[in-house]
């Protein structure tokens, strides 16, 4: 059984090591000249803005054109997404609550990068542009909707560069509310519910796409449907397996002097899970949590080092229950062939029974042994957990698991450990 986990596992890890897999879908490019080329765009789990895209003619082609803000003005994939070039100014100031400048910053680059298009509307549009300082949202005036940038800033006001009676406190610089109020007066639909909302929303996506929705006198049934996921957020599976538990003494410990051996286990286990898509399109990277149960046993016979010099047996029955929030990437990402790989934390549950420890031929009562305990067992253990599999046919998969060691004797004269190892099938309902 261990050979037949060494070899799936590495069938399983070859392919994730060897090359990640592209998501091409249709979609179309329009060059700086306006002209409009249709094809496939290689659609990613982009946490920023894109500088660049991956575009084919046709999807079986082997090489791809590579595309930047400096060769295109707009690209689309088909009903999932779609950016635009944008040449102009960018704030630099950074608005993440750990990491505060001590002081207003107002520094801006000029740049060329795409824009993602969030919302069009007959009075404006909405954009957003992400880098690895922070999220920004701009908004372009029919009929050229050229973007702008909404105002944001925040920091820590300290020292000799502060604004009068704010020395020394967080400063929220709003402005994008300023502006806000200003769209929905010049275009005649400020009332005392809008403006109460102006005033109370975040700059977040959904907030202010809500409230441009309004200037666009977009309904809420309308923007709700334009806003619905474009696929399940998450999906559930089951599992059913072996588990390999082994389960062994420290070296040096009063049960290894003794003669006491170590003993590998094969016993079942069954899961029920439930994966988080961060897109749920790409479905790439995803958040998981799931909840496991295992049995195993140990069975140590040898023959005592120290008097009465017997045939001895040391025994129980193990009965666990897991919980394990994982981060899950899929390496290779085709519609109907997945690999995947998770690292998580896992957090077991014990349940023992037919505990014994004594003589092989003059068996102890159960009585004194439960009296009597000897094992002295954890009733829970936490431990890091790695997986690794495939997914087919967007249905069944197969996965190879690893838990690593922990300890779940308190008697040190045990100091016994379990590492367990499980291969089974999983099955995906959507």
């Amino acid at each position: 059984m261990r050979k037949l986990y060494k070899v799936l596992l590495a069938a399983i890890l070859l392919p994730v090591l060897s090359y990640a897999q592209s998501n091409y879908k249709p979609g179309y490019v329009v060059d700086l000249k306006g002209d409009t080329l249709k094809g496939f765009i290689d659609y990613r789990e982009w946490g920023s803005n894109p500088d660049v895209i991956d575009f084919k003619t046709a999807v079986t082609d082997k090489e791809s054109k590579r595309f930047s803000p400096s060769d295109i003005n707009y690209f689309n994939i088909a009903g999932l997404d779609s950016y635009q070039r944008y040449v102009g100014l960018i704030s630099m100031d950074a608005t993440d609550k750990d990491h505060l400048g001590s002081f207003r910053d107002s520094t801006y680059k000029n740049a060329v990068v795409f824009i993602r298009i969030l919302q069009k509307g007959k009075n404006l549009s909405l954009y957003s542009y992400t880098d690895d300082i922070k999220v920004r949202f701009y908004v372009g005036e029919a009929p050229d909707y050229m973007p702008k940038e909404l105002i944001y800033r925040l920091y820590y006001n300290y020292g000799s560069n502060t604004v009068k009676g704010q020395n020394g406190v967080t400063v929220n610089e709003n402005t994008y509310m300023r502006q806000l109020f200003a769209f929905a007066n010049k275009y005649g639909i400020l009332d005392e519910a809008l403006q109460r909302d102006i005033e109370r929303t975040d700059y977040t996506e959904d907030n202010i796409a809500s409230l441009v929705s309004r200037i666009n006198n977009i309904s809420k049934t309308e923007y709700a449907k334009s806003n619905q996921p474009r696929g399940p957020i998450f999906n559930v599976f089951v599992g059913a397996g072996a588990n390999i538990d082994n389960i062994s003494t420290a070296a040096g410990s009063s049960f290894e002097a003794g003669g006491g051996k170590s003993y590998t286990s094969t016993g079942g286990m069954v899961s029920v899970g439930v994966n988080f898509f961060i897109n749920p399109i790409v479905r790439r990277f995803q958040l998981r949590l799931e909840v496991g149960v295992a049995q195993s046993q140990f069975r140590s016979l040898y023959t005592l080092k120290v008097s009465p010099y017997i045939p001895f047996k040391a025994s129980f029955d193990e009965l666990s229950v897991s919980l394990a929030p994982q981060v899950l990437y899929n390496f290779y990402n085709a519609e109907n062939f997945k690999v995947f790989a998770s690292v998580g934390y896992v957090l077991k549950y014990y349940k023992f029974s037919n505990v014994y420890f004594g003589s092989q031929s003059q068996p102890n009562s159960a009585t004194d042994i439960e009296r009597n305990e000897p094992y002295y067992f954890s009733s829970s253990q936490n431990s890091v957990v790695f997986k690794a599999g495939i997914q087919i046919h967007k249905n069944w998969g197969i996965f190879a698991q690893y838990m690593a060691s922990v300890p779940f004797t308190e008697n040190p004269y045990w100091s016994l450990s379990s590492k367990c190892e499980q291969i089974g099938i999983n099955y995906y309902f959507w």
